[in-house]
Formats: structure tokens, sequence, C-alpha cells
């Protein structure tokens, strides 16, 4: 068997950093990565578009 932990910390006010421990299979891990990228980039766009109304 094998496990995969991921967690992301990040906010408004500095970087997200996505820290991984165990191991996953083929590209899961950058696929998780990525989603969870544009999630976050995705969210700030529409928080920096409602500001500017």
């Amino acid at each position: 068997m094998s496990a995969l932990s991921l967690g992301i910390i990040g906010g408004a006010d500095g970087p997200t950093v996505i820290f991984v421990s165990g191991s996953a299979w083929g590209l899961l891990l950058p696929l998780l990565a990525l989603l969870a990228l544009g999630l976050g980039l995705f969210l700030w766009w529409r928080k920096r578009k409602k500001d500017r109304k």
C-alpha cells in the first residue's frame, strides 16, 4: 500500500506552499498540484474582480 499526504498553506497576504509526504502514482501528484494552483489563481482573480467594482 502507498499513502499520500498533501497540505496546502497560503492566503491573500503571502505565497502558497504545497507540502507533500509519501508517494503518489505517476501523474497524480503533478495533477493535484496544478489543480490546487489553478483553484487558488481562480479565487484570487475572482476576489480581485469583485474589489474593483
